[in-house]
C-alpha cells in the first residue's frame, strides 16, 4: 500500500510540474538590426459579445491596396482567426516617434457601427513573430510576477455616464526583444490604444495630453487620421523560452483548493460504496455453507437486488441505439484524453495558433475505430445481427447531431458576417475527412467488435420479465438525475469558470495538469456516484438500468448547462448594453449545447461502464456462491 501511495504522490508532483509547460516553438527566428518585421492584423472581439468579426471587415479601419492571407489551419478557422498583412511598417530595433497609417473618410453609417464596437468593448488583435499585441496589467503588490499580459486591446473607451464612444486611432507599440548572438528575438508585444481627435493627415502632438478625444457613433459623416509609434526595448529578464508566461500565468491556488474539495467528496464516496461492497455484498453472498439447490430456494424467498439475477442482463430496450450512444462516447472520451494528454505535455504550443481544435478534429476522426468497435462489441452482447446497420448508425448518429446544431448556429453566424462563421470551403473539408477517415475506421472497428466473442454474462436470463414494482421518490427520473449530478458539479464548478473564460473571453488556458487531476477526481466521482445510484434502483427491484446508468454518469451535465448560462449573464453580459438581434444570445447557447453533449457523452460512457462492471463483479460472486 505505501509503494501504491509513493507512486500516487509522484504521479500528483509530476502533473502539477507540466500546469504551464510548453514547447514555445520549433523554429525560433532571430531577427538582425534593420529587417522588417511583419506586424498581422487578425480579428475584433470581445468578451462581451460571442460574435469575433475580421478586422478588415470593419467599414472605418485602414485597408492595404494588397492584402495577402496566410494558410490558416482548420482549428484557426473555426476559431474565427483571419489573419492578413497590413501596412504597419516596423523594423527592428528602428524607434519610430509617430507614423501616419492613413488617413480615412467615414460615412454616417461606418461612424455608427464604430460606435457599436466601442460600446460593446471589443478589442483588436494583431501578431508581430506570432505573439499577440497585449495590453499590460502590472501588479504592483506581486513582486514575483509584477506584469501580465492580456491579448489584444481596446478599439476605444466608452463613456457610459454621458454616452459617448471614443475611437481610438493612435496606438503605441512597445516590442521587447533579446539578444542572441548577433541578432535579436522578440519576447513581448505591449500596445497602448489612444484616442486623439485628427483628421489633418499628419502626426498628433502625441506630448499634449490634453488633446480631445475622437468621438465615433454618430450617423454623420467624418475624417479620421490613424497613425502609431513603435519603440524597441531590450528585456533581459524575459528568455525567448518563455516568452509566453506572461499571457498564461494564473494562480495556481485557487486550482488547489478545487482539488482539496474534490478529494473530501472523492473519501466520502468511497466510504459509502466501501460499506456497500464490504457489508451488504459480503452478508448477501455468503452462503459457501449451503448447497447450491437451498441457495436458489432461498433466494426465492429474499427481496434485494438477489431477485433480479434473471433479469439483471436482460437486452436492454433500443439496444440499436444505445450501442452506437456508447460506441460514441468512447469516441469522445478517447479524444479528450488523447488531446489533454498531449496538452500536458507541452506539444499544444500556445505559438501553435488553433492547435487544440485541429488536435481535438483529428483525434475524434481517428477514434472512430475505437467507437465502432466497443459499439460493434455491445451490439453483439446483446444479439444483434445486423453489423453493417450498427456501424454506420455509430458514424452518423452524433456527429450528425452535432454537425447539425453548428450549421443551423452557422446560418445566423453567416448572416451577420461573423469570422465565427465557417466557410463553405472549410465545410466541405469537414465532410471529406469524416468520409474518407472516420466512416472507414468506424466500419472497420464495428466489423472487428462484431467478430470477437461477447461478453458472457453470469447470469442466465428468464423467458419472463419480472414486473417492475413502484420505485421510492428518490429514485424516480426527475428527482434521482438531478440527486446523482450534484456531487460530480462540486468536484468541476471552480475548474469549469477557469474553461469557460477561456473559451468565451479569450484567455489563453494552459494549465493541462491542474485539468488532467481534477478529470481523474470527476471520473472517480461519477464512477461511485453510478454505482451507488443504480445499487440503489436494483434494490428497489427495478432490472431496467442500462439506460438509467448513463443517465446518472451524465446527469451534471445538466448542471454543466445551467452554470453555462449563469456565466453568461452574470460575466459576460453583466452591466453591459443590450445587442441588437438574437445571434449573440443564440451563439453562446448553441455552443454551450455542444460542449454540454459533449461532456455528457464524456460522463454517460463513464458511469455506464463502471455500473457494467460493478453489476458483472456481484452477480458473479453470486454465481460463484
Amino acid at each position: 500500500m505505501s509503494g501504491f501511495h509513493n507512486y500516487l504522490v509522484l504521479f500528483v508532483i509530476l502533473i502539477c510540474q507540466t500546469d504551464a509547460f510548453y514547447i514555445p516553438s520549433l523554429s525560433p527566428k532571430t531577427f538582425r538590426p534593420g529587417d522588417r518585421v511583419p506586424l498581422e492584423v487578425n480579428r475584433v472581439f470581445s468578451e462581451h459579445v460571442p460574435l469575433p468579426f475580421a478586422y478588415y471587415d470593419l467599414p472605418f479601419v485602414c485597408k492595404p491596396a494588397s492584402i495577402n492571407y496566410p494558410w490558416l489551419n482548420i482549428g484557426e478557422v473555426l476559431r474565427g482567426d483571419r489573419i492578413a498583412s497590413s501596412d504597419y511598417e516596423l523594423y527592428m530595433g528602428k524607434n519610430s516617434t509617430c507614423n501616419v497609417l492613413c488617413t480615412r473618410e467615414i460615412d454616417a453609417k461606418a461612424n455608427e457601427e464604430a460606435g457599436w464596437f466601442v460600446e460593446q468593448d471589443y478589442l483588436i488583435e494583431w501578431i508581430v513573430d506570432k505573439l499577440p499585441a497585449a495590453t499590460v496589467y502590472r501588479r504592483l503588490q506581486d513582486t514575483q510576477n509584477p506584469v501580465s499580459y492580456e491579448p489584444g486591446f481596446r478599439i476605444g473607451d466608452f463613456d457610459a455616464a454621458a454616452k459617448r464612444a471614443f475611437l481610438n486611432n493612435h496606438v503605441s507599440l512597445h516590442i521587447l526583444y533579446e539578444r542572441h548572438r548577433e541578432g535579436r528575438r522578440i519576447v513581448g508585444v505591449e500596445a497602448y490604444p489612444r484616442s486623439i481627435e485628427n483628421s489633418s493627415g499628419e502626426c498628433p502632438d502625441l506630448s499634449d495630453a490634453s488633446q480631445d478625444r475622437l468621438v465615433v457613433g454618430q450617423k454623420q459623416p467624418r475624417k479620421v487620421t490613424f497613425s502609431y509609434s513603435v519603440h524597441w526595448i531590450e528585456d533581459p529578464s524575459v528568455r525567448w523560452t518563455h516568452r509566453w508566461d506572461r499571457y498564461i500565468r494564473t494562480s495556481s491556488q485557487v486550482h488547489w483548493y478545487a482539488i482539496f474539495n474534490s478529494a473530501v467528496i472523492i473519501l466520502l464516496l468511497s466510504g459509502v460504496v466501501a460499506v456497500i461492497l464490504m457489508r451488504m455484498l459480503n452478508r448477501d453472498v455468503s452462503h459457501s455453507s449451503r448447497e447450491i439447490e437451498e441457495f436458489r430456494d432461498e433466494i426465492e424467498e429474499t427481496s434485494g437486488w438477489k431477485l433480479l439475477h434473471g433479469d439483471v442482463f436482460r437486452t436492454p430496450q433500443w439496444k440499436g441505439i444505445l450501442a452506437p450512444v456508447l460506441g460514441t462516447t468512447v469516441q469522445v472520451m478517447y479524444t479528450a484524453i488523447s488531446t489533454v494528454a498531449l496538452g500536458t505535455l507541452g506539444i499544444l504550443s500556445p505559438s501553435y495558433r488553433g492547435g487544440l481544435l485541429t488536435t481535438g478534429i483529428v483525434m475524434f476522426m481517428l477514434m472512430g475505430a475505437a467507437a465502432g468497435y466497443y459499439s460493434g462489441h455491445l451490439y453483439r452482447t446483446w444479439g444483434g445481427r445486423n453489423w453493417l446497420q450498427n456501424s454506420l448508425t455509430t458514424a452518423l448518429a452524433v456527429p450528425m447531431l452535432l454537425f447539425g446544431i453548428e450549421m443551423l448556429l452557422n446560418m445566423f453566424l453567416w448572416y451577420r458576417s461573423s469570422s465565427a462563421a465557417m466557410p463553405l470551403s472549410t465545410i466541405l473539408l469537414l465532410f471529406v475527412l469524416w468520409a474518407a477517415i472516420e466512416l472507414p475506421l468506424t466500419v472497420l472497428g464495428g466489423w472487428i467488435g462484431f467478430r470477437r466473442k461477447p461478453y458472457s454474462e453470469p447470469m442466465r436470463t428468464n423467458a419472463i420479465p419480472r414486473p417492475i414494482p413502484p420505485l421510492p421518490r428518490y429514485l424516480k427520473l426527475p428527482l434521482s438525475i438531478l440527486l446523482a449530478g450534484a456531487l460530480p458539479l462540486s468536484v468541476i464548478f471552480i475548474e469549469m469558470f477557469f474553461v469557460l473564460k477561456s473559451i468565451w473571453q479569450d484567455a489563453f488556458y494552459y494549465e493541462y495538469g491542474f485539468m488532467v487531476i481534477i478529470g481523474v477526481l470527476l471520473a472517480i466521482t461519477v464512477c461511485e456516484t453510478t454505482i451507488i445510484m443504480v445499487w440503489l434502483l436494483l434494490n428497489s427491484g427495478h432490472h431496467r438500468w442500462w439506460w438509467r446508468s448513463f443517465a446518472y454518469g451524465a446527469s451534471s451535465s445538466i448542471y454543466f448547462f445551467i452554470y453555462s448560462l449563469v456565466f453568461y449573464f452574470t460575466r459576460l453580459r453583466a452591466g453591459m448594453p443590450d445587442v441588437a438581434g438574437i445571434t449573440p444570445g443564440l451563439t453562446f447557447v448553441l455552443h454551450s449545447l455542444l460542449f454540454t453533449i459533449v461532456y455528457a457523452l464524456c460522463t454517460g460512457s463513464m458511469g455506464f461502464f463502471a455500473a457494467y462492471f460493478f453489476i458483472r463483479r456481484i452477480y458473479s460472486m453470486v454465481k460463484l456462491s
